[in-house]
């Protein structure tokens, strides 16, 4: 009976005040995956206290603009150029600190050259950072950064002296005047002003102070100007989970002073800072009984304040709200139940965030029209939400649906006027932990996110047109960075063989975010291989290293390198090389299985090249022709994976002769090619294995283009695998590009390519890839893998200049 009570009785409660929603209307259209999406880059993230993110800017051109901080802590500042469709990127800032609050916001000057802040959060007191471009439109040249000690020394004993989170604006009523709001000593509110474009700043102040009940009460603040004379401004009296009560402010600045939302005076600016009890309340936290959080602030066409924020009745529930002034009263008006936090909570622990909601941004330049990040059917996804009579009732059009990873803090572009294509980025995860403080983790500890723009993916109606080859090499290279292999480390051969691919896309487009992860990479890894250093597969990072050594010249990043292979010279290889698989219990030290073809020399080869010392490029030439004597089969033209498949039939009684084995061996053949001196004394000798091999694979390929598994049995599985076929194609275009074969086989490689193009579903996965492996063996169509994508690279590469008039 009591139990039954108790059941009533909570009922009751959770319904005397029942929820009461705004009318919605979804509206019916063609809905997409994010992963759908161009991804302004493949590893970035923000939190939503630094503002802009994002502006569209016009001049010569017409780009919109972005910044991040990538997960090994570097800051970025790209563009996508709305005529061109490029997207390019520049690292302002190396190795700064690995967490989302990082982000930098950006800002034009009256030339039209970026000055773009940003700062640290968790690493003590440090300055913030200014930099600037010296060209207008230009993310290619900038002067020094330059750090900022804003806050003032006479304040140290108040509390932490930290800047956090950047907001710049410039107010051209008063000289272009450019102020800039961060979270300073003891969290709170401050500013700072340069009348010299950024050249001097003015000492900081703190502007906005709630009572000291605890240490380190931290308002948050969100900032929008109309960029002539006014500054809207909404605070928090801290963070919600610290607060029993926490309720939204707001003020606005204009000429010299604040004021309430009705223009009641309250006071100068530089003097005492603000009180909450002078602003105008939002929202009551202690009346509405939950907590809330603010998410943007934007202004109408009468100049009046437009406000989102966050509630929390519990930890669970997140109401979106949205909030006018009109009549003088304010009106607020509860959007949706959201759903609960987005980090990924490790298991077993207590969610240190809960009040991480998936986010909400206004449209400035329409503030009728809200994005938001609802979760639906388990993810996050991006919706447009649009009122016109004044938050009463939206429709909604869910611009991403289906999704298989959270889709947060989106950020409608500044300046984006209507009729702009591109209106709104977000963040796509593949796995946020926490708040993305993760200095000291691992490749699997760090965050995975990508900044998505709301533009579809190109179709790739013509895959032998240039820019459609560009696009899909973009498209799988991007999906492969946003979606890791955990369980693989990234400096084994899985990944050495993609990054050989992504050295080929940075090649073709010049963007320099691929470099920038390639470095990031070898830096995490200190330029170290894996340990098993006489094993081929641990070799193949090598060759990126020194590669990348042939363009930076910093000596760390081939030491190590070196003296690994400095270890396979130093043995007795001439005499001691024992090549049979079977039977060899040192079979893992020696190239006796075909893959390692691909895997070590091209490592020698390059290290050859940045060193000049031939002493490696003889220890490959004498390592490939004994692994060749052994497994080559001259009858053939091809080669056995190892010694163990010399006598072995498949079910047909048909040799064994793996495709992507082959694969390997071919396209190791042409990259060493590609660097072997035409004056080398053995070069004939690797041309003609190549022309053998290239010839017997074009024999063999089958009418859908591809090639299968088994290349001597093709009824064993007759289906076209991507990773073989990739490399095949790769090699084959390499080879008549470079006059090895002749041109008549173009055809076959362009229906290879094409082939290739239609296994890359509309997410840039490129799929119908056999897994790790040694022989053939069965594969699906959602199956994919790093090396398929590598030898996809590779192979668009080639195509390119194929496909040439």
């Amino acid at each position: 009976m009591r139990l039954t009570l108790l059941i009533v009785a909570l009922f009751v409660c959770n319904n005397l005040y029942p929820q009461k929603f705004v009318k919605q209307k979804v509206l019916k259209s063609k809905n997409s995956s994010s992963e759908t999406f161009q991804s302004m880059t493949f590893n970035g993230s923000w939190c939503w206290f630094s503002d802009p993110r994002a502006v569209y800017f016009e001049g010569k051109h017409k780009r919109t603009y972005s910044g991040w901080v990538d997960n090994y802590g570097d800051i970025h500042v790209g563009f996508y150029d709305h005529d061109t469709r490029e997207i390019k990127s520049t690292v302002i800032y190396d190795n700064l600190e690995p967490d989302d609050h990082n982000n930098p916001s950006i800002l034009f000057d009256e030339e039209g050259k970026l000055i773009v802040f940003f700062n640290r959060h968790m690493m003590g007191v440090q300055p913030l950072y200014q930099i600037k471009a010296t060209k207008p439109e230009s993310i290619e040249s900038f002067g020094k950064v330059k750090e900022l000690i804003l806050n003032d020394p006479a304040l140290k004993d108040m509390g932490s002296l930290n800047h956090t989170y950047t907001n710049p604006i410039k107010l051209s009523a008063e000289n272009g005047r450019i102020y800039l709001f961060w979270r300073g000593i003891d969290g709170k509110p401050s500013y700072s002003f340069s009348d010299d474009n950024g050249e001097n700043w003015s000492i900081g102040k703190i502007f906005f102070m709630p009572e000291r009940i605890y240490g380190f009460r931290r308002p948050y603040t969100k900032i929008y100007s109309d960029g002539v004379d006014k500054i809207h401004f909404v605070f928090t009296d801290g963070h919600p989970r610290k607060e029993k009560e926490n309720s939204i402010y707001y003020t606005y600045y204009q000429k010299g002073s604040f004021y309430k939302a009705d223009g009641t005076k309250i006071k100068d600016l530089g003097g005492d800072p603000l009180l909450p009890t002078e602003l105008d309340m939002v929202y009551s936290g202690k009346k509405g009984k939950a907590k809330a959080w603010n998410w943007d602030v934007a202004q109408d066409k009468e100049g009046n304040a437009v406000i989102t924020y966050v509630k929390f009745p519990d930890d669970e529930k997140h109401i979106y709200c949205y909030a006018t002034y009109n009549k003088g009263k304010w009106n607020n008006f509860d959007l949706i139940n959201s759903g609960k936090w987005f980090p990924d909570t490790a298991e077993g622990k207590k969610e240190p965030e809960p009040n991480y909601s998936g986010g909400m941004s206004i449209d400035h330049e329409n503030p009728n029209t809200l994005y938001l990040s609802v979760h639906r059917d388990s993810v996050f996804e991006i919706e447009k939400w649009v009122t016109k009579n004044g938050g009463k009732s939206w429709k909604v059009n869910q611009l991403t649906k289906g999704s298989s990873k959270n889709n947060i803090r989106p950020f409608a572009v500044r300046n984006a006027k209507e009729g702009n294509p591109l209106q709104v980025l977000w963040m796509q995860n593949t796995r946020y932990p926490y708040f993305a403080y993760l200095r000291n983790a691992d490749f699997r500890g760090r965050f995975h996110s990508s900044i998505k723009m709301g533009l579809q993916s190109p179709t790739i109606d013509n895959p032998v047109n240039k820019e459609n080859i560009i696009n899909i090499m973009r498209q799988t290279a991007d999906w492969q960075l946003a979606n890791p292999r955990y369980k693989i480390n990234e400096t084994d051969w899985h990944y050495g063989a993609f990054y050989t691919g992504l050295r080929a896309l940075s090649e073709v487009t010049g963007e320099n975010r691929y470099i920038n992860q390639l470095l990031n990479i070898g830096e995490a890894a200190d330029w170290q291989p894996m340990d098993a250093v006489f094993h081929a597969d641990r070799l193949t990072v090598i060759d990126n290293w020194a590669w990348l050594y042939g363009k930076f010249k910093q000596p760390e990043m081939i030491d190590k390198s070196k003296w690994v292979l400095d270890m396979h010279l130093a043995r007795n290889y001439k005499k001691a090389t024992d090549v049979r698989f079977k039977e060899n219990p040192y079979h893992l030290e020696w190239w006796t299985w075909c893959d390692a073809l691909f895997m070590a020399p091209p490592s020698f080869v390059e290290m050859w090249k940045v060193t000049e010392d031939e002493k490696y490029l003889n220890y490959m030439d004498t390592q490939w022709w004994k692994t060749s004597d052994y497994l080559y089969s001259k009858e053939d033209s091809l080669y056995y994976r190892d010694d163990r498949y010399f006598e072995k039939r498949s079910d047909n009684n048909k040799k064994i002769f793996w495709s992507r084995g082959n694969g390997w061996v071919i396209a190791g053949l042409a990259r060493i090619l590609e660097n072997l001196p035409q004056e080398y004394s053995n070069r004939q000798k690797f041309e003609q294995q190549y022309k053998e091999m290239a010839l017997k694979l074009l024999s063999i390929q089958s009418e859908d283009g591809l090639w299968r598994v088994s290349l001597h049995d093709p009824k064993y599985l007759d289906m076209g695998e991507s990773s073989g076929s990739s490399f095949f194609t790769f090699a084959l275009a390499w080879g008549i590009n470079n006059g090895l074969i002749s041109d008549k086989y173009k055809p076959n490689v362009k229906k290879a390519w094409a082939a290739l193009c239609s296994n890359v579903n509309n997410e840039g996965r490129l799929g119908y890839v056999q897994q790790v492996a040694g022989d053939p063996y069965p594969f699906h169509e959602d199956e994919s893998h790093v090396y398929a994508t590598g030898a996809f690279l590779l192979a668009g590469k080639e195509m390119i200049e194929l496909v040439k008039e």
